[in-house]
């Protein structure tokens, strides 16, 4: 009796995590079959366009005014 209740109780907590896991499993085998069989032609454009719309890209590296942006030796610039 015990161990269905606490299988009930699994199932009732865990239900979304797992529901949620399939879709984004199903949406990525999607954007791999798009990506790989459409990918240069219009549709894989657009599905392309459409998962980088709101993407924040990270710039790495130096920026290229970086020398003038830092004083080392903890002075104002005048």
């Amino acid at each position: 009796m015990c161990l269905a209740g606490c299988v009930r109780v699994l199932f009732f907590a865990l239900w979304r995590a797992v529901f949620a896991a399939l879709i984004a499993l199903l949406l990525a085998r999607i954007d791999a079959y798009v990506e790989g069989h459409h990918g240069e032609t219009l549709p894989g454009r657009a599905w392309r366009a459409y998962r980088e719309r709101d993407r924040k890209t990270v710039r790495r590296g130096t920026p290229p005014d970086a020398g003038s942006a830092i004083e080392t030796r903890g002075r104002p610039r005048p």
